[in-house]
């Protein structure tokens, strides 16, 4: 009888101990999800530091993405990537290029796949394609001059891009992550190869959070 009234009052604690283990994999997945990270960006194009000072430069973002089927997610990216010039004279134009100055706006949509762990230390993956907006302080430019009757649309590209990512939940609707992202984009008639590639190598930390 002792044994069976023991065994009766560890029922709570066991189910206790359970959940802690296993309450960040829910029956249903989270519906949505949104973040922000702050981020090192390097660019691709090889001849950057012709006019720049360097390839390197901090970037911020967010995402926000909404569970179509299972473990898989729409999302959509943004984030930007700005860089002023290095010391010299830009020949072409005679300009100093300290007055150089390169602005960049990513828009990506892709898939991402994220299972809820079963503890705090999960992973994903994902991509997608991305649209690429340049802009530079004209007449200085690290592209040759083209004829291009819309200038606009001239600095806009598109490109691809992959995902890996690791996050450590704090509480059940919220992540610490640190996050990879590798993007090729070309635009002004380059391809989307490495060294003409606008995209780049992303690295980033941020916080997610799923609402509901």
């Amino acid at each position: 009888m002792k044994l069976k009234i023991s065994l009766f009052l560890l029922i709570p604690i066991l189910a206790q101990g359970q959940w802690e283990e296993s309450y960040l994999s829910p029956a249903e997945p989270p519906r949505f999800m949104t973040g922000g990270h702050l981020s090192t960006f390097r660019i691709s194009l090889q001849n950057f530091e012709n006019v720049y000072a360097d390839r390197w430069g901090p970037s911020y973002g967010g995402f926000v993405g909404v569970r179509a089927f299972g473990a898989h997610y729409i999302t959509f990216k943004y984030g930007q990537f700005q860089k002023g010039g290095k010391e010299g004279i830009h020949e072409p134009s005679g300009e100093d290029l300290t007055n150089a100055l390169w602005q960049q706006h990513w828009y990506k949509l892709g898939l991402r796949i994220h299972p809820m762990p079963e503890h705090k230390l999960g992973s994903y993956y994902g991509f997608g394609i991305g649209l690429f907006n340049t802009k530079e302080a004209e007449p200085i430019s690290v592209f040759e001059t083209i004829v291009e009757s819309d200038e606009k649309k001239a600095n806009v590209g598109t490109g691809i891009y992959l995902e890996l990512g690791i996050d450590y939940f704090f509480t059940e609707k919220v992540a610490a992550f640190f996050d990879l992202e590798v993007s090729s984009g070309g635009t002004r008639g380059r391809s989307t190869f490495e060294a003409m590639s606008i995209g780049g190598w992303l690295l980033s930390i941020g916080i997610s959070y799923y609402p509901f």
